[in-house]
């Protein structure tokens, strides 16, 4: 349980959208349900996007589908955080925002920046990944750094070398983007370039204000990324994905977890839980946070798996000790 790691739906969401547009797939047919890309601030246990990169090429055919996907793609409208990464008002500040600000959208990855020289490699790293996803992961993030350090210098810039994972045979697509030679089968993402790039007279951008502000809802979110060794906030975010299937079941928790059945149980008698009672926890939490957004309560019982409103009730009144319908009621009266 301690290898499990997460990543936010946003990452991923547009490639999704692309892939199954554009090759008319069947909804589920990569893997992960839809619903998961309708909040784009999802966690996703990491060995659910092992799978999903897997399905890309597996079902398109096509070993470019990534590149092809992203290179449209305006980060900066990916909600409060993006806004706020694209912000700083130089390179400099802008590489110190989205390094550290990437342990709240993926846990276990990390950017970095080293120098050698005169030349500046700005680092990705994801043990997490499994070694036939890493090419397309690598070439996911390579693309977003590009696009981070173009919005500063300018759309011609071009890297001095790109080091990805993975190996392609043919990379003429790569070099056409990247605008130079790229190294393969690296254990890491690099994006390599002069370090005057950093500098406020190369890079200083007369930023327009917009809005920064979190909601409640948003701040949640974003606040919301289980460390390794949390066990119980682990558990209760896999059953909270688990939920896009329907009515959490033991069996899709533990193998989200990569446990058998019996192993998560004993685990959960341990620290002194219950799936029964922990599931009715997480479910009754994700009503509330419909409930916040105007969902009716009949939909939201549908959403959650629940194919009768009175069980719906009662797990809800179990939990908070009022039906749906009286906490909708106190809900409105304090809003």
């Amino acid at each position: 349980m301690r290898d499990v790691r997460f990543i936010r739906a946003f990452g991923l969401r547009d490639i999704h959208k692309n892939v199954v547009k554009r090759y008319g797939l069947a909804k589920g047919r990569l893997g992960i349900p839809d619903s998961v890309f309708e909040e784009p601030m999802t966690l996703l246990p990491l060995s659910e996007v092992n799978h999903w990169f897997h399905q890309l090429e597996e079902i398109t055919g096509n070993p470019d589908v990534v590149l092809e996907s992203v290179l449209h793609f305006d980060y900066r409208n990916y909600g409060p955080i993006t806004r706020w990464m694209f912000s700083a008002v130089d390179l400099s500040a802008a590489l110190r925002r989205v390094n550290y600000s990437l342990s709240s959208l993926q846990s276990g990855a990390y950017l970095s920046g080293s120098q050698s020289g005169n030349i500046i490699k700005w680092v990705y790293h994801n043990p997490f990944i499994e070694p036939h996803c890493k090419v397309h992961d690598s070439v996911r993030m390579a693309v977003m750094m590009t696009k981070i350090i173009r919005y500063y210098v300018g759309e011609d810039f071009q890297p001095m070398r790109v080091m990805l994972s993975g190996s392609r045979a043919k990379d003429k697509k790569y070099r056409a983007y990247f605008g130079c030679d790229i190294g393969w089968s690296h254990s890491k993402t690099e994006i390599w370039f002069r370090d005057e790039l950093r500098l406020a007279t190369f890079s200083m951008r007369d930023n327009p204000k917009v809005p920064l502000a979190m909601s409640f809802s948003d701040l949640d979110d974003f606040l919301n990324m289980p460390e390794p060794g949390d066990e119980v906030k682990v558990i209760y975010e896999v059953i909270n994905y688990s939920c896009h299937y329907g009515l959490p079941t033991v069996e899709r928790v533990s193998s989200l977890l990569d446990m058998s059945p019996q192993q998560f149980q004993r685990r959960l008698h341990d620290i002194g839980m219950n799936f029964t009672a922990v599931s009715g926890y997480v479910m009754s939490n994700k009503a509330v946070e419909l409930m916040t957004k105007q969902v009716p309560i009949e939909e939201i019982a549908r959403r959650l798996g629940y194919k009768n409103i009175a069980s719906f009730n009662r797990m809800f009144r179990k939990q908070r000790a009022l039906t749906p319908k009286q906490f909708l009621q106190r809900l409105n009266e304090i809003s």
